[in-house]
């Protein structure tokens, strides 16, 4: 594979699901080269994959932002408790440098969010994101 495609969130929370509904839209797509993984969280065992590809994109729903927006991630150092809990994108990329080659490019795109209580459907705004976000993870895995 030539890129990796990482969605994760937690799809029971509403909007929170963004990231994974991204992955799923992507995944029907069937690009030639590229592998989706859909996942409740950034885990350890992600490093082994991402260390056998070119482009990771990292797609995750945040408050933080009030647009669709992609960013570069550099690689940071490991934080031991990372092993076995929730990491970040940066974190997981200094994880891949410890097992193997680090993807060259590596993105986060960032999708706002509004509702983060129970339940499984997207809002109309974040709906917008996650069509957005697809359109900009082709754009990345397809250069």
């Amino acid at each position: 594979m030539d890129s990796l495609v990482i969605g994760y969130g937690n799809d029971l929370r509403s909007d929170d699901g963004a990231g994974r509904a991204v992955a799923d839209r992507v995944d029907e797509l069937n690009l030639p080269g590229v592998a989706v993984r859909s996942v409740m969280q950034l885990t350890p065992e992600l490093a082994l994959e991402m260390a056998e590809v070119d482009t990771v994109v990292f797609v995750d729903a945040s408050v933080e932002v009030s647009a669709t927006t992609a960013e570069p991630v550099t690689a940071a150092s490991p934080d031991p408790s990372a092993m076995s809990h929730y990491t970040t994108p940066a974190t997981l990329l200094g994880m891949t440098a410890t097992i193997g080659k680090v993807p060259a490019t590596a993105v986060a795109i960032s999708i706002p969010v509004t509702e983060m209580g129970l339940g499984m459907e997207l809002t109309p705004m974040t709906e917008i994101g996650v069509d957005q976000a697809v359109v900009m993870v082709k754009e990345l895995v397809t250069q």
